[in-house]
């Protein structure tokens, strides 16, 4: 199954398909703007709720019964 990631540009509001791999932020095609241009307030908001699609949770180990 192939799924086509479409993402929303925080700047101009609109929708393109991300071209880059998963992770990666891109500039929008049509108004040039990107991660970068946001304020660092919003870049740690974005980061904060991307965060648990990319991050990978640590699972506690139980130890093993002998």
């Amino acid at each position: 199954m192939c799924v086509t990631p479409t993402v929303k540009c925080w700047h101009c509001g609109e929708w393109f398909v991300k071209k880059g791999d998963r992770g990666e932020f891109e500039d929008c095609p049509f108004c040039g703007k990107g991660f970068e241009q946001l304020t660092p307030e919003a870049q740690r908001a974005v980061k904060a709720t991307l965060a648990p699609f990319f991050e990978v949770p640590k699972l506690k180990q139980a130890p093993l019964a002998a």
